[in-house]
């Protein structure tokens, strides 16, 4: 079969620009992390072990939601049963970024969540990000951690691993990602200066209350 002739060619050129922003932000190296796309009921997700500068359309893999492979010459990312386990339990969810960054890495190798302390964070990821209790990569035991960990909010660490942040699409993925990392950074350099400060209650209710309107209206689309 030709490229042309391929399942969700737009799709596949979005996904892999969507990796070109991950090398472009430091949010990855090399092959590391991971990204995908729900489309209806099959899921466009990364090789794995293809490095990203030297990755094509058609390296883009397509899976059913039960990990088989509907069309694709390469191997899917190793993390493709928690890019499934979050699709198959978030309905809201459609792409995903799982980043090994800096400064979020940073923060997984920390045994507690960032807590809300900027203004932007809550309506975006849903509230202070927790951590997810360590699995081992391509598990399932890692699946079930971050989709527990992940349960109503838009972003999660991975214990000693990385973070991954779901979105309504693509750009919308790669956002929250960056975001975080941002905040991550922020947090971190706030901690040697001193003791910050989080987030009035209130604040932090009005927050929850936009992230649940959006959260609303992508299951409404």
């Amino acid at each position: 079969m030709r490229c042309e002739d391929k399942m969700y060619e737009v799709e596949r050129q979005k996904l892999l620009e969507i990796t070109l922003q991950m090398l472009k932000h430091d949010l990855v190296i090399g092959s590391s992390g991971n990204a995908s796309l729900r489309v209806g009921d099959h899921v466009l997700i990364t090789p794995s072990s293809v490095r990203y500068d030297t990755m094509v359309v058609d390296d883009i893999v397509v899976l059913d939601l039960e990990e088989k492979i509907i069309e694709g010459h390469r191997t899917p990312s190793i993390e493709s049963p928690t890019h499934l386990a979050i699709y198959k339990q978030r309905t809201d969810a459609k792409a995903i970024v799982h980043s090994h960054s800096v400064y979020a890495t940073a923060f997984a190798l920390l045994d507690r969540a960032l807590p809300p302390i900027i203004d932007e964070v809550v309506p975006k990821l849903g509230g202070d990000v927790r951590l997810a209790r360590y699995g081992m990569p391509g598990t399932d035991e890692l699946a079930e951690n971050v989709v527990e960990a992940l349960e109503e909010r838009s972003g999660v660490f991975m214990k000693n691993h990385g973070a991954l942040c779901i979105g309504m699409d693509l750009d919308d993925a790669i956002h929250l990602t960056i975001l975080l990392e941002r905040t991550c950074k922020t947090y971190l350099l706030a901690l040697q200066a001193g003791k910050p400060t989080v987030l009035p209650d209130d604040a932090v209710d009005v927050g929850r209350s936009l992230w649940e309107f959006k959260r609303m209206s992508r299951l409404n689309q």
